[in-house]
């Protein structure tokens, strides 16, 4: 599975579409990569510390084959250092498959209120930008179906990745705004995905910042 992905990002980098920005591309990539910090500027937000994650699963059992795959190919795309946690302690990013009522205090009240019935994300970063601590929940029994379930988890997974603005030009991405049922990242999610984790782009970049790396892509 490594291998075929591996080349495929190897075939992926020789796509001319891809070997200089275009305009929406650019466009596509700041409405993605930017949210706003604690004052309401719009900065980058990425992950730089190591990430153990855990799946919690809920009354209703749900495998975590597909959610590790996930990780997987995240850490592919990007070089971060990411594991399954071996204990607690080192848990900091936390996948909960359920309602918000069935992990007790697990997930913290003042949290689990921001989240709707479908289930929501939550996250920590620094004054620098960096990203430390990650919520996810799905409340899969909630959805109608599997593949909507699939589809909300790689969602938002990804999304706490930096990912935190959708797009709403790219019907078939990951990113798209609307339920479209994606399980997996096509050749354009990976480009932007990529391309945040990149050298170029750091943590607390801030969008005058962005504007002058892209200008010169």
């Amino acid at each position: 599975m490594k291998t075929k992905l591996l080349l495929f990002l190897c075939l992926l980098a020789t796509i001319p579409g891809f070997a200089q920005m275009g305009t929406i591309d650019k466009q596509n990539f700041k409405t993605v990569a930017l949210s706003k910090d604690q004052a309401g500027n719009l900065i980058i937000k990425k992950w730089v510390v190591p990430i153990r994650y855990k799946v919690y699963t809920g009354k209703v059992a749900y495998s975590s084959t597909e959610i590790d795959s996930i990780f997987s190919q995240v850490k592919a795309l990007t070089s971060l250092d990411i594991a399954p946690a071996k204990s607690e302690d080192e848990v900091n990013f936390s996948v909960f498959l359920g309602g918000k009522n069935d992990f007790g205090a697990q997930i913290p009240s003042a949290i689990a209120q921001s989240f709707s019935q479908l289930g929501g994300t939550y996250y920590k970063f620094n004054g620098k930008g960096e990203i430390y601590q990650a919520i996810d929940l799905i409340t899969v029994p909630n959805f109608s179906d599997q593949l909507a379930a699939r589809s909300a988890i790689r969602k938002s997974i990804i999304k706490l990745f930096g990912f935190f603005t959708p797009l709403e030009n790219y019907p078939t991405s990951v990113f798209y705004s609307q339920n479209n049922n994606v399980v997996k990242f096509d050749s354009y999610d990976i480009f932007l995905i990529r391309l945040l984790y990149g050298p170029r782009f750091t943590p607390g970049m801030t969008a005058e910042q962005l504007d002058e790396v892209l200008g010169k892509m």
